[in-house]
């Protein structure tokens, strides 16, 4: 497809220059579905089919070191998430629901009412005659199908627009900076946090704004978080196609032979209690009531909770007393025998543990779903109950969200159809549509009432996540530097943490040093 000329100069300077900077030494990529980057697990947006997702990787979280494990489990979450810290999970591609519920039904209404609920309508949009585009994307087996699925919806109602899918096996944000740089970059895209703090100030997104006024699409029809981390300068260059939170997940069968309600799990005290009474056994066939992931991205939602902010005013602030005792909760699972990480338990990540009965709770997201009810897995009839993160003394609910978004390259030949196509695949006919692949959560608020969710416990808890939760994009200085301050959390204090070399105040002290000259680049 033939795109604009821009000259070599002008491409090093608004390009190359930025992109190369904006790379930074991530920890990762998260997405919403948790498959996407590797994010530690998380993360989506996955192919929502969370955030992070989503080839477009959120920030997939950085496996630690002391795991002696490659496992980039995503989650993506990012997570764009992204994405992706489940890149472990081998999802079947017709897993679409929740082990736990056993229910084929999706609830959905289906696409008479596809747009029910929610502000706005792509089909209203105009478009070129004879349009082509090119659309990349990422993610496993399972989000690509969904693509070329939601890619096939599109073109029912716009015939006229063809649309060439392009997926990108590995490497996502490296592959699409430098289709950029080159001059092959695609005309529609994931987009995660990362490539938004890169493209976003260097012209290089299509407004989505003009659209969507069109359209009737309102930026309030989506979760306020996720929208957001796309707005810039009172515009909107990317919509959130949906997302993952992070929920504890319990064995139905191990808290019940330990006389544990996962519904009474409400308070930290009460995850103490319910991970002592599910440890048993002794040795390599010990079971674990909590599987541990040191990850900012996974325990800095315990700081949130405790009302600290990590980073303020551009200052790390996690080694404040609220994080330390936030540290020392997770810490003290392992130090009491009831915890380990998935590293020690020899797997690649908590999921798998889980999947395994290694350990009868994970804190994780709607990427375990299909993980769980992939007979691959060998855990399709284990039942579980997933429940919102249990909370502190005075504490307030907080969650991570990973997230990815669709997004138009500024330079594409049919801006008209490219911005159709962004709208309609974040659009409630083709989020709905998506509500029973169990992935991910739809980002539009209105869907959070569809039947499915009323029908299966754990995405049901999983999407009213959307309601508090947060992004590391955003919380953790920012989406350009935020795989920086993760990888120097991680390894800084997460690492020398959970291996017992050093306290948690004088590790989150040292941390917090790196993190500051960081922030301060």
């Amino acid at each position: 497809m033939s795109r604009r000329h821009i000259s070599s100069f002008m491409l090093t300077m608004a390009v190359v220059i930025p992109l190369l900077a904006a790379c930074g030494g991530g920890g990762g990529e998260t997405n919403s579905t948790g498959s996407q980057s590797g994010a530690t697990a998380a993360t989506t947006s996955g192919g929502t089919e969370p955030t992070a997702a989503t080839g477009a990787n959120e920030t997939a979280a950085t496996t630690s070191a002391m795991t002696n494990s490659n496992a980039n489990e995503n989650a993506n979450a990012n997570s764009n998430a992204n994405e992706n810290a489940n890149a472990n999970s081998n999802a079947n591609e017709n897993a679409s629901t929740n082990a736990n519920s056993n229910s084929n039904a999706s609830g959905s209404s289906g696409a008479a009412n596809a747009t029910a609920g929610a502000s706005g309508d792509a089909t209203k949009l105009q478009v070129e005659d004879g349009a082509a585009l090119t659309f990349s994307v990422s993610g496993n087996a399972t989000e690509q199908k969904l693509y070329q699925e939601g890619v096939a919806r599109f073109n029912k109602v716009f015939p006229n627009v063809k649309v060439t899918v392009q997926p990108v096996p590995s490497d996502y944000d490296t592959t699409i900076k430098a289709g950029f740089s080159g001059g092959t970059a695609p005309d529609v895209f994931l987009l995660d946090g990362e490539l938004m703090g890169a493209f976003g100030p260097n012209k290089l997104l299509l407004p989505l704004d003009d659209a969507m006024s069109t359209a009737g699409v309102q930026a309030s029809d989506y979760y306020d978080p996720l929208i957001k981390l796309y707005q810039m300068d009172n515009q909107t260059f990317g919509i959130p196609k949906d997302f993952n939170p992070l929920v504890i997940f319990v064995n139905n069968d191990m808290a019940q032979k330990a006389g544990v309600d996962p519904a009474s799990i409400k308070t930290w005290d009460n995850l103490t209690d319910a991970a002592q009474k599910m440890t048993s056994g002794e040795g390599p066939g010990k079971t674990y009531g909590m599987c541990l992931n040191p990850d900012i991205q996974r325990y800095g939602a315990s700081m949130l909770q405790n009302g600290n902010p990590i980073i303020q005013d551009k200052k790390a602030v996690f080694n404040q007393q609220s994080g330390v005792d936030a540290m020392n909760f997770w810490y003290n699972f392992k130090k009491a025998g009831t915890g380990a990480t998935f590293g020690d338990m020899g797997k690649g990540w908590c999921g798998e543990a889980f999947a395994g009965k290694n350990a009868a709770m994970v804190m994780e997201g709607g990427w375990l779903l299909p993980f769980m009810s992939d007979p691959a897995n060998g855990a399709t009839d284990l039942k579980y109950t997933a429940i919102p993160l249990p909370l502190p003394p005075n504490g307030k609910q907080a969650t991570w969200l990973f997230t990815n978004a669709f997004a138009a390259n500024a330079q594409t030949k049919y801006p008209k159809a490219a911005a159709a196509l962004v709208l309609y695949l974040t659009g409630a006919q083709n989020e709905q549509a998506l509500i029973p692949s169990g992935l991910a959560q739809p980002s539009l608020k209105a869907l959070a009432d569809d039947p499915y969710f009323q029908q299966n416990q754990a995405a049901q808890v999983l999407v009213q996540a959307g309601q508090y939760g947060l992004l590391a994009d955003t919380v953790l200085g920012g989406p350009v530097k935020k795989g920086d301050v993760i990888n120097a959390i991680n390894k800084g204090a997460m690492e020398p943490i959970f291996l017992g070399s050093q306290a948690p105040q004088d590790a989150l002290n040292a941390a917090a040093q790196q993190v500051d000259q960081i922030l301060s680049q």
